[in-house]
């Protein structure tokens, strides 16, 4: 029986697992090489990789290897930097804004990298003419070699999504379609796009792989979704539940963190979509009880915790207003309530909390 290794990989740039390298060999560099290997190796050098917290967690055998990306805060918080410029980017360039996203983190390790960081603020590693860096390669056989580079420098993150959206629309010197195949008109998903990039915009045979789970774990593809699509909905929220007490408010409470907002109510109260939406969760919970979450076209997910029954199930739609539970006490609970949470991420991770009295209508 072989036994499974497991070990962590920093996820950003590291030498032989993340970096991706130019698409030319060790050999190739010492010799003369073809105009399109020449152009690929200006464009796509990378630097050297930067410590980070952000890790991979990998786990291998001879024949197999996964990842798994852990979330965390600083991952978020870059995420919030770059994400609407991205989706902006990619919904007037016809590109995958997850993909572009879920590359930035992996490229620039999280806009940690000296690249990244200002005055450079080079996310992609993408060459130019105004400042060098040593930098490590991988010549696409798992072998690392230095090469020294010169890199473009931007005004700030914006200016450097626009410019490698704009590598991807018009490719090659000799192919200009040489990325067409991560077009959204050409693939038919993020995967589609990330497994095309393997290969041509990285030589790491696990490119794809690494940023599919970097777009699964942020759930970047609510950045792929038009902001037009929400020009039509009601911005408010309203209260789940009417004439209620806030019995709980969201945040620290001594030595424990409250989620949510705790609304105290008669039991059987019917429980209202706070927004109008898409049923992701519909479950019990040791703690939450029956519990359901919807996710909104906004980007934000509600959860509405302790129900007696849940009247909704996955996948369906809801209106806003619509009645989805009623009010109970089951799992972790004193009395009658609603336990309400309102996140940034449907993956509901403490890190994207905020509290829901900021999206709640309140009358005056």
């Amino acid at each position: 029986m072989k036994q499974k290794r497991k070990y962590l990989v920093a996820l950003m740039l590291c030498m032989q697992f993340l970096t991706s390298g130019p698409l030319v060999t060790a050999d190739e560099v010492k010799e003369e090489v073809s105009p399109r290997l020449k152009k690929q190796q200006e464009l796509l050098v990378k630097e050297p990789p930067k410590n980070n917290r952000d890790v991979l967690e990998v786990s291998t055998n001879e024949n197999s290897s996964s990842y798994q990306a852990r979330p965390i805060k600083d991952t978020w918080d870059f995420i919030e930097q770059i994400g609407e410029d991205a989706r902006q980017i990619g919904q007037e360039e016809n590109l995958y804004a997850s993909v572009m996203i879920a590359q930035a983190i992996l490229e620039s390790g999280n806009g940690q990298s000296q690249l990244s960081q200002p005055p450079y603020f080079n996310l992609f590693g993408i060459k130019g003419e105004e400042v060098s860096f040593t930098t490590i390669e991988d010549n696409g056989k798992g072998q690392i070699y230095p090469s020294l580079a010169s890199f473009r420098q931007y005004e700030n993150y914006e200016e450097s999504l626009q410019d490698y959206a704009h590598l991807l629309k018009t490719g090659l010197i000799n192919d200009k379609n040489f990325y067409k195949g991560a077009w959204k008109t050409e693939a038919e998903n993020y995967q589609t796009a990330t497994k095309f990039l393997t290969g041509r915009y990285a030589t790491d045979i696990h490119y794809n792989e690494k940023l599919d789970e970097i777009i699964s774990t942020y759930h970047l593809i609510n950045y792929d979704e038009n902001t037009e699509e929400r020009a039509n909905e009601n911005d408010d929220y309203i209260f789940p539940v009417p004439n209620a007490y806030i019995t709980s408010q969201f945040g620290k409470h001594d030595s424990d963190f409250h989620r949510g907002i705790d609304l105290a109510v008669a039991e059987g109260t019917p429980i209202k979509a706070a927004k109008s939406g898409k049923v992701i969760q519909s479950d019990y919970h040791p703690s939450w009880g029956n519990y359901i979450a919807i996710k909104h076209a906004d980007g934000l997910t509600t959860l509405y915790a302790h129900c007696s029954r849940n009247l909704v199930k996955v996948g369906q739609r809801v209106q806003q207003g619509q009645t989805i539970a009623l009010v109970g006490t089951t799992g972790n609970s004193t009395g009658p309530h609603v336990h309400f949470e309102v996140n940034r991420s449907e993956s509901l991770v403490q890190e994207q909390l905020m509290d829901p009295l900021e999206v709640l209508k309140i009358k005056e």
